[in-house]
């Protein structure tokens, strides 16, 4: 019972520290954009700035307000035309949970154009409409790098010869997130329950003692009552009720007296697609179960791997081995005894959710502990 508790603990802060799983943090993205106007504009290709401020709203969108500025030189004439953009993109990201994330955009905003030299009469401005495909790229936990191909709709008909312009944009720039991430919250400590009140003094709280007024001294059962026929195999449960009279020592039973698993999921432990690397996310749960496992210094466990059902299953069968034995491997780093432990990888073959689903993949790559005494 006192480990069915510890499971639940363990799994309820993990799944607290983590309720937002992703980074809500700012991110300030500068770029370096090559810019292909309409031939109808006649100006010639050029490179220009970008700048861009904005965040993830949940685990696929994101929103960036954006600004751009480049200098076009006229075609076949000694003017210019500075082209300033302003506007709000939103983008879908696919891939969720991993390093590298495939987009498409959507966005509006307002085109400035103003003229110098030859086309000094240049100074207008109207509607933009942007629509994008990319790529993110997670290089470190702050930095990213993002590239993107971008359609741009003009429809300031400031040359007087088209209702609008199909101009294109490709990009290339980075992405700084500002400030830390928010991983303090999963380092809180665990709490254990409560002491129980015990009013008749049998070692069974009041909450569970089916015989509340048991005389002191009596040897009684899981449920605090006198245990009037013995308990062979010290499980907690009298021989007369006990389904499984040779439970193995230690080993955690229910009120038939038969042996449970008890599975503590290490939620927020995740990994970077196709690696079995440690994000920096995961440190703060494994922290928890270190301190935990040294808190219980009897508790033995098995560290289980597993992976959705993507790609092959002997590919993932290695790639679920390799993970629980870099999670092993942070237990024994961090103090907890190897001969507490063992490790192994299920693959693909013991899913919790479906792979029909990013959601129910997502739960399927999962690390656990499995109690085993």
């Amino acid at each position: 019972m006192k480990k069915t508790l510890l499971g639940l603990t363990l799994s309820c802060v993990a799944g607290a520290a983590l309720a937002n799983d992703y980074d809500d943090r700012w991110m300030f993205s500068p770029s370096f954009i090559f810019n292909a106007p309409d031939s109808g504009k006649n100006l010639e290709s050029d490179f220009g700035l970008g700048l861009g401020l904005g965040k993830f709203i949940n685990e696929n969108w994101s929103l960036d307000l954006e600004l751009d500025n480049v200098n076009f030189d006229v075609e076949g004439g000694s003017g210019a035309v500075e082209q300033t953009g302003l506007g709000l993109m939103s983008r879908y990201h696919f891939n969720d949970g991993t390093s590298l994330r495939p987009f498409i955009g959507l966005g509006a905003g307002y085109l400035d154009h103003n003229g110098s030299g030859a086309a000094r009469g240049v100074d207008s401005s109207d509607l933009m409409l942007n629509v994008s495909v990319g790529i993110r790229k997670a290089m470190t936990d702050r930095v990213g790098f993002i590239t993107e191909v971008k359609y741009r709709l003009d429809t300031d008909d400031y040359t007087n010869n088209s209702n609008s312009y199909d101009d294109f944009q490709y990009s290339m720039g980075v992405s700084i997130a500002l400030g830390d991430a928010q991983t303090s919250q999963a380092a809180a400590p665990i709490v254990e329950p409560a002491p129980q009140l015990d009013s008749d003094g049998d070692g069974v709280s009041d909450q569970a003692d089916r015989c509340p007024n048991t005389p002191a001294g009596m040897a009684v059962d899981m449920y605090g009552c006198h245990d009037v026929d013995g308990d062979d195999d010290n499980d907690g449960v009298m021989n007369s009720v006990d389904k499984c009279p040779n439970s193995r020592a230690g080993a955690v039973v229910d009120a038939d007296g038969c042996e449970v698993q008890v599975v503590i999921e290490l939620q927020g432990v995740h990994f970077d697609v196709d690696k079995a690397t440690l994000k920096p996310t995961s440190i703060a749960i494994l922290d928890a179960a270190v301190k935990t496992m040294g808190d219980h210094g009897t508790l033995v466990v098995e560290v289980a791997g597993h992976t959705d059902s993507t790609a092959s299953e002997a590919y993932n069968q290695n790639l679920s081995e390799r993970r629980a034995k870099v999670v092993y491997n942070y237990l024994v780093d961090h103090g907890i005894a190897a001969d507490r432990m063992t490790w192994k990888g299920y693959g693909e073959l013991s899913p919790i959710a479906t792979n029909d689903t990013a959601e129910g993949r997502a739960k399927n790559r999962r690390t656990e502990l499995v109690i085993q005494d």
